[in-house]
């Protein structure tokens, strides 16, 4: 199996479809599979992926076990944002993380801030102007995308 020791039940997300295929080749690679190697034994009743998954030397649900670098708010960028450029990026800002509660959950770092989104807003300071690091801190934790469907 894959090597990952580091993997915390508390991560994996209520709706993760859990696997138990051991036959299926891609099982030592698989964050389902993983993730099903670490049920706590409470846990009696779970969404799974079936064995009807594994088609051609792939699975229709494989979900590979790879870690991402996630950024945790973005205050201290806002202590060299100009008062004339300010409410435009709140704004921007406001739209793209779909709202003001989440805008401020972000911001505040309680929740965490994908690549794709960390892109975004250094694209975004970067067009007014602003090249100082825009994130509080990182981690890196398990990718979890219940949109990998792929049979590779």
């Amino acid at each position: 199996m894959t090597n990952v020791k580091d993997l915390q039940w508390e991560e994996v997300p209520t709706n993760w479809a859990l696997c138990f295929n051991h036959d299926c080749n891609k099982c030592d690679s698989c964050l389902r599979y993983v993730a099903g190697s670490i049920v706590p034994r409470e846990l009696t009743v779970s969404n799974c992926v079936l064995p009807n998954a594994i088609l051609n030397d792939g699975c229709l649900h494989y979900a590979p076990t790879q870690k991402w670098k996630y950024a945790r708010g973005f205050s201290r960028i806002f202590e060299h944002v100009l008062k004339k450029d300010f409410t435009s990026i709140r704004s921007s800002l406001t739209d793209y993380l779909r709202g003001k509660r989440y805008y401020y959950e972000y911001k505040r770092g309680e929740k965490r801030l994908s690549p794709e989104q960390q892109e975004y807003i250094r694209q975004l300071f970067s067009s007014f102007g602003y090249t100082e690091e825009c994130f509080d801190q990182y981690e890196e934790a398990y990718h979890f995308s219940c949109s990998n469907r792929q049979t590779s």
